[in-house]
């Protein structure tokens, strides 16, 4: 049976007493008994804490050991077989140990593993002060398994302050024995407590190949944020050249920091940008700022019309929180020209942006009551739209409402004071309230609800259109009926629900002539499923339809109780009108139609990981083309970030396109990816021209780094394709190298998932 030593070494602070033990005779000094071993325990060294103890504390070493010998005279103890040290969080196990009580020192040997906090050294041969808590390892392997970190020194010494000190060492997070990638320097400083790491002549290798150096280097060891330089990033087209970036963070206090971003854009010129950040529990916010200086390509390209080419964007953003009840949120985003999108904005959404909007908000909210108000400006970007088409900046806008719900009736109002400013068009004041009350009426299975609601709006206008009113208004009464029907049924044997729900909706709108109202953010609103039941076929406030109506519609679908998912799920409805209407956006417009088009909207779900779902407008009266819209689309998602997409859009006289894109696993490691987005109705000029966006790209992941390389080809106007190829080489733990990839990815792959790495 194992024999166990207990050594208990009591460190005081200032004085110091000698070693207390029994008097033996030599030839009894190697003795194996477990009560001689007792007998020759050490039963305090003193010595003296260098850091932060009081003058009464005592710091305890427990010490087991399978055998030991005493020399009294030499003040030696010497531990055999499985020895292990113990000092709080510390401990230390070895196959022999030599404690030196005049020293304050323990050597150990064979097998040495250190372990305290997280971090474990593997060393031949280590030296442990029992004064300073300091040990000296030879030949260490380090892992430090809560950031996953590794490694190895040629000597390396570990301090009571959560330090370690490493000469000729390495770093990774990959597998120790044959690392993917290292970071190899001469002297290292790991600091766990700050999350920080100094290495001196650094060296980055891949694969045991150099890739990058620099005589002294700063890196995080975990999520913390640090003061300091980031890895450069370089990007940009491989034909005109990389740009460049050379980023520094600066973590200015706990809740604010700065990115500072001077880089340098091929054949463009220099450029500086800056994002401030603070936080605080009642507010955030963000300031960012962008220049680049006299742009080269822009100024030769001759669609710069103002003085200078230089290129700005400046950014600010502020949320508030005053108290429970109150916010603010105030956003201001100026760019220096109209062509600043189309020279750097990403991808076709980027580089097509129309507008970008300015505005300052107010929200109350106390017992039921909601108070909004808004600033809103624009800034316009599409030079093919001409000043009359431009939106009205909003200077400001005011909405008031609140909802009582009784036993009797509900009672709802909501009004709103708004002033709309426009460079060319009609403007000025519009007033608007609304007064609604409605009963839900609970039968089995059944919901009835009316509701009446008066509207009435009025403008006080300025650069009226001649020959109308300056202050126009209309007052349109409103009666709806809502009436649905819910039938369930568990089918027979098996854990799945089916549910018929039939429903009834009719309309009255009243009719007034609205001619001479302008309009300020009416838009007919597109035809849907969820259209079939809204009391205003227009949005905003400048237009009310004049109606009769009675929509008819049925709803079936499976639900899986097991599982809590439908598994099926149809709809189907039309619109049938008893009066012909005369409102219309252009005031020119009469809609005599009887009914309206039929609409359906499918989703099928047959299991966790695929949906289906579809849209389809149908029109009876359509002619040889009687469908009007169709919307599919079909999405598989499988294990660890494989998914498939598939759809296709059609609009009548308006849009046909088609979208393919996927991310393929082809093993643990490797992943392909793709994206194809097609417009059938542009393929008129040629091979290609049909395309709106195509993505070809590869991913390569195992336990400690990530790389991604990407191809895209995306049109940035009617005629005009841009192209370019990106990558990105992860480490992970460690940092980032190249053009951030994953949101570009997951923006065309729906489904794909950016994870932290």
């Amino acid at each position: 049976m194992k024999k166990i030593f207990n050594v208990t070494i009591c460190i005081f602070l200032l004085f110091s007493t000698k070693v207390l033990a029994q008097d033996i005779n030599e030839e009894d000094f190697f003795c194996c008994s477990v009560y001689e071993l007792y007998k020759t325990s050490t039963k305090g060294i003193s010595t003296k804490d260098n850091d932060d103890a009081d003058i009464n504390e005592q710091i305890v070493i427990n010490v087991e050991a399978d055998e030991s010998y005493r020399d009294e005279k030499q003040e030696i103890t010497i531990l055999k077989g499985d020895t292990v040290i113990k000092r709080g969080t510390e401990t230390i196990r070895s196959e022999l140990t030599n404690f030196l009580q005049k020293e304050d020192r323990a050597r150990l040997s064979g097998n040495v593993i250190y372990e305290n906090e997280g971090l474990k050294v593997e060393s031949p041969y280590a030296e442990y002060n029992t004064k300073s808590a300091r040990t000296d390892f030879i030949a260490p392997k380090y892992k430090y398994s809560s950031l996953d970190i590794s490694g190895k020194a040629r000597y390396g010494v570990r301090l009571k302050n959560k330090k370690m000190f490493l000469k000729n060492s390495t770093y990774t997070t990959c597998d120790l024995i044959n690392p993917d990638w290292n970071l190899i320097s001469s002297t290292t400083e790991l600091d766990f407590e700050k999350g920080v790491g100094k290495g001196t002549n650094v060296f980055v290798t891949v694969k045991g190949v150099p890739v990058f150096y620099t005589p002294y280097m700063q890196f995080s060891l975990d999520e913390q944020r640090k003061t300091g330089f980031l890895v450069p990033d370089f990007s940009g087209s491989w034909v005109k050249g990389p740009d460049v970036v050379a980023p520094f963070y600066w973590n200015i206090a706990e809740n604010m920091d700065m990115l500072i971003e001077p880089a340098y854009i091929q054949e463009r010129g220099s450029q500086l940008q800056t994002t401030f950040r603070y936080l605080d529990k009642s507010y955030s916010g963000s300031l960012f700022i962008s220049y680049l200086d006299d742009d080269s390509e822009y100024k030769g390209s001759g669609k710069n019309t103002r003085d200078n080419s230089d290129r700005y964007n400046f950014y600010i953003n502020h949320k508030q929180k005053f108290s429970n009840n109150i916010k603010v949120d105030l956003l201001y985003d100026k760019f220096s020209d109209k062509d600043y999108f189309d020279d750097f904005g990403s991808g076709i959404s980027g580089s097509s942006t129309t507008y970008r909007t300015r505005h300052a908000k107010f929200s109350y909210n106390n017992n039921g009551w909601h108070i909004d108000s808004r600033f809103i400006g624009y800034q316009t970007f599409d030079k093919n739209i001409n000043s009359s088409s431009q939106p009205y900046d909003i200077l400001p806008e005011i909405i008031v409402k609140k909802r009582w719900d009784n036993d009797l009736f509900n009672y709802d109002i909501n009004t709103s004071i708004s002033q709309w400013n426009h460079i060319s068009k009609v403007d000025g004041t519009r007033s608007d309230v609304q007064l609604g009350i409605d009963k839900t009426f609970y039968l089995k299975g059944l919901n009835i609800t009316p509701r009446f609601k008066v509207q009435h709006t009025s403008y006080s206008l300025d650069n009226q259109i001649a020959g109308y009113s300056s202050s126009p208004s209309k007052t349109i009464p409103i009666f709806t009926l809502d009436s649905e029907l819910t039938l369930s049924k568990q089918l027979q044997n098996k854990n799945i629900a089916h549910q018929i729900q039939p429903r009834i909706f009719y309309l009255y709108s009243g009719e007034e002539n609205q001619d001479d109202i302008p309009i300020f953010d009416s838009q007919l609103n597109e035809f849907s499923y969820y259209q079939l039941f809204r009391d205003n076929s227009f949005s905003g406030l400048d237009r009310n339809n004049d109606t009769n109506q009675l929509t008819l519609s049925l709803s079936s679908n499976f639900y899986n109780m097991n599982e809590s998912r439908n598994i099926f799920t149809a709809s189907i409805g039309q619109i049938l009108y008893f009066e012909d209407r005369n409102v219309s956006i252009d005031n020119s417009t009469t809609y005599k139609r009887a009914n309206s088009n039929i609409v359906t909207e499918l989703q099928y779900n047959p299991t966790i990981n695929t949906n289906f779902t579809s849209t389809f407008l149908y029109d009876t009266k359509g002619g040889n083309n009687k469908t009007q819209k169709s919307i599919h689309s079909f999405q598989y998602k499988g294990k660890k970030n494989n998914v498939f997409n598939a759809s296709y859009r059609y609009r009548k006289d308006d849009i046909e396109q088609g979208d393919v894109s996927f991310a393929y696993g082809v093993n643990n490691n490797f992943n392909i990816l793709g994206r194809w987005n097609y417009d059938f109705k542009n393929n008129l000029n040629g091979k290609d021209s049909g395309d709106i966006e195509t993505l070809a790209g590869l991913e390569y992941e195992s336990c400690c780094w990530k790389a991604r390389l990407v191809h895209r080809r995306f049109k940035i106007d009617s005629n005009s394709y841009e192209k370019d190829i990106q990558f990105q080489i992860m480490l992970k733990g460690f940092t980032d190298v190249g053009t951030p990839l994953g949101d570009l990815i997951s923006s065309s792959i729906k489904g794909y998932v950016n994870k932290e790495y």
